[in-house]
């Protein structure tokens, strides 16, 4: 019987576009923006940042030193965000709905400078001063130092929330981290981004 449903964020709950990131450099002058953006890739930069080895200065730091542009923060910071689109109010509802019969977590790759931007995207737009506030708890790779695909987070999740595998229902727009969870005994669902979550479910349940 599923007693958990756990969330993953971008892609499932709020929308991304990651080539809007890319052209957001590119406006601010980084040539050859395809090659620079797979030497920050392949030197660890973004991954680093998501699993919260390296801090946001130094994020930004490296940033420049890749790009050989003098960026400000705020400019880092603004065309790293770029990516992050909305939430539609329905998927809100949504959660809501379900965390009537359901503990609802979240367990999300994502870095300092994104949870500070989408928080305030909340507060902004919907009046909710944290994404804690709408899940039962939220797990960050950047906060945990782990990340999806690896079995090391789904297995820390389980254990910080007590949670037993059989018991959750996990849904992800990665088919490598829902592979990654299924063979831990989490029931899964590969979502594709561009349709809607509310498909799983009927009257705040899962549907049958």
């Amino acid at each position: 019987m599923i007693k958990n449903l756990i969330f993953d964020f971008g892609g499932v709950i709020i929308n991304l576009d990651p080539l809007r990131m890319v052209m957001a450099f590119a406006e601010l002058g980084v040539k050859d923006i395809e090659k620079v953006n797979k030497s920050i890739a392949d030197a660890g930069l973004y991954l680093d940042l998501e699993m919260g080895l390296i801090t946001p200065a130094e994020f930004r730091e490296g940033m420049r030193k890749h790009t050989g542009l003098k960026l400000t923060d705020s400019q880092v910071d603004n065309a790293w965000n770029a990516m992050i689109l909305d939430i539609p109010p329905s998927r809100l509802a949504l959660l809501k709905e379900l965390k009537e019969n359901y503990n609802v977590f979240l367990l999300s790759n994502t870095n300092e400078i994104h949870y500070q931007y989408f928080n305030e995207y909340l507060s902004t737009e919907f009046g909710i001063k944290k994404l804690d506030q709408i899940f039962t708890k939220c797990y960050y790779s950047h906060q945990l130092k782990l990340r999806k695909p690896e079995p090391e987070i789904f297995l820390k999740v389980l254990s910080l929330a007590g949670l037993k595998a059989d018991e959750c229902l996990f849904i992800d727009d990665s088919k490598d981290n829902v592979k990654t969870a299924r063979d831990l005994g989490i029931h899964g669902i590969v979502h594709h981004p561009g349709e809607e979550i509310n498909q799983y479910f009927v009257e705040g349940r899962i549907r049958d």
